[in-house]
């Protein structure tokens, strides 16, 4: 049975097609609970609370999916619950929140939408500036976006998020090479963009 088949059976809850979903899909959460177990340790959270909020994510994805945005169902459910584990993680740390956001990326601030070089630069900590400079960032990702097809938008998606490689393999179905290709297309395109 095709995913979209399977997707029309699912939103109408048929708990055949969500079963079949999940067990076509449950190597995301796998993927994703690998990747962040670790800072979850440090944390003290228990492996079944991640994997629970995991599932949420999971099936809210599932009963969410919009065919109509061109987004590939394990890009979406990838997405969500890389989002929830975030959230799940984030709660958790408290005091330790700042350390975790720099873990994600030492380039680039997810919450205050800076690099790390701007924020200790000298001249560059005014909070003016900072803001200029996360409008300019979003203004930038939002041209990108708007300039993608589906699938370079989804690879885009996916590299955003941390994505090695072989995960992006994994998750979109392509081999080795058709990624490299891809994420060469998708390196030039993006060089294009920020040349204009």
């Amino acid at each position: 049975m095709e995913d979209e088949e399977l997707i029309k059976l699912a939103l109408e809850n048929n708990e055949e097609a969500k079963n079949i979903i999940y067990e076509k899909y449950k190597y995301i959460i796998d993927i994703l609970m690998k990747k962040y177990w670790h800072i979850a340790q440090n944390l003290n959270i228990e492996k079944h609370e991640l994997e629970q909020e995991a599932l949420y994510a999971f099936s809210d994805a599932l009963n969410s999916f919009n065919e109509e945005k061109k987004v590939k169902l394990s890009t979406f459910i990838t997405l969500c619950v890389d989002r929830r584990i975030k959230k799940v993680l984030k709660k958790y740390s408290g005091e330790k929140a700042k350390l975790l956001n720099s873990f994600y990326s030492l380039d680039y601030d997810y919450e205050e939408g800076v690099t790390l070089k701007d924020v200790i630069s000298d001249e560059k900590t005014d909070p003016l500036y900072n803001l200029t400079l996360k409008e300019d960032y979003e203004e930038l990702i939002e041209r990108i976006t708007k300039s993608l097809s589906s699938s370079e938008l989804e690879m885009f998606h996916l590299l955003e998020n941390g994505f090695d490689r072989n995960t992006i393999a994994l998750i979109t179905g392509k081999n080795d090479k058709q990624v490299d290709n891809a994420l060469q297309r998708l390196k030039n395109k993006i060089r294009d963009i920020i040349k204009d």
